[in-house]
């Protein structure tokens, strides 16, 4: 009896384990597509996308397209891609509120271009949806978002993923050039100057500065410690840009210097170097650095002008994975 037990016993694990395996062959999950655009909880709802600004202002990105699930996609899919703007008006009310200079801008028109369609074909899960951009003349005063979503209808043989924000990409578009990003200004020192011309001895610094992109060769960034959250006007009169040249010298202006009382001294100059990092022999480091003073008024106050002296050094660096063959992809933002 305790023999035939054991065999009712034996034949009943087999057929189980039979119809486990026989189940995994079959879908688990639906089959939903989605962008690849992951939303980190420091990037304020948005994906940013770091693109290189090229001399003639051109330059593709691509953004995945993905069939989820547990096995392999067996049909041709068209998947009907479009601009969504109304999320990026939700985003920008939840963010925002009624700060509206600082919401996040629709990407104008003329700098970019995608397919409507991006055909994945059978036993394949993922493709790229291939978006070109002409940068040329971007102002990023602006916070520039291209908003993408899956389009659904009942004609196509697919189903946007449900879950929130898996069907939808709101690409932050920042372009790079060799010297743009976030600076380490920690020995950059900001002094209010007296009616006399002194400088108190009590100066203020902040520990970083951004940089953005102008062109292949430029960049910008806020005088002294003017705030991003200044509104658009403000931020537009206190920009102060910098070109660097081949002789390693920096050309610096500002679009109205007399009405922020700009004035450089001296002719400033930049440096450029490179090590490879000591324990990880496959990443280089490269760092940009100049030494810079000049003076600017905040106009700002309605009661009276601030007068400012800035001097000392801002530092960029950039850590590049060798590895990686892609550009974008090798910076360690």
């Amino acid at each position: 009896m305790k023999i035939i037990y054991n065999c009712w016993f034996a034949l009943c694990m087999l057929l189980l384990i039979t119809s486990c395996n026989d189940e995994w062959k079959d879908e688990q999950y639906r089959q939903y597509i989605s962008f690849k655009a992951p939303i980190k909880d420091k990037d304020n709802g948005v994906t940013p996308i770091y693109v290189r600004y090229n001399p003639d202002g051109k330059v593709r990105y691509q953004l995945p397209v993905i069939v989820s699930g547990s096995t392999t996609n067996e049909q041709d899919i068209d998947v009907h891609v479009a601009l969504y703007e109304d999320t990026l008006e939700i985003l920008n009310r939840e963010r925002f509120s009624g700060r509206t200079d600082l919401w996040y801008t629709l990407l104008e028109e003329d700098k970019y271009e995608f397919p409507e369609i991006v055909h994945i074909p059978a036993g394949t899960c993922v493709e790229q949806l291939n978006i070109d951009f002409d940068l040329r003349g971007i102002n990023m005063t602006d916070k520039w978002v291209l908003p993408l979503t899956i389009v659904d209808d009942a004609s196509y043989n697919y189903q946007g993923h449900p879950r929130k924000n898996y069907a939808k990409a709101l690409l932050r578009v920042i372009p790079f050039n060799d010297y743009s990003g976030s600076y380490s200004t920690s020995t950059m020192e900001v002094y209010i100057r007296n009616a006399n011309g002194s400088t108190d001895n009590k100066p203020m610094v902040t520990n970083n500065r951004t940089a953005y992109v102008v062109d292949n060769n430029t960049i910008f960034f806020y005088a002294g410690l003017m705030s991003e959250d200044l509104s658009r006007d403000e931020r537009e009169l206190y920009k102060i840009y910098i070109r660097f040249n081949e002789d390693k010298s920096l050309s610096m202006w500002a679009d109205d210097e007399e009405k922020i009382g700009f004035k450089l001294y001296g002719t400033p100059a930049y440096s450029i170097t490179e090590t490879m990092d000591a324990t990880r022999p496959y990443l280089k480091h490269r760092y940009v650095s100049f030494t810079i003073e000049y003076d600017f008024k905040d106009v700002t106050s309605r009661n009276q002008e601030v007068l400012y002296k800035v001097k000392g050094t801002m530092l960029l660096e950039r850590n590049l994975n060798t590895q990686i063959p892609d550009e974008d992809q090798q910076i360690e933002w």
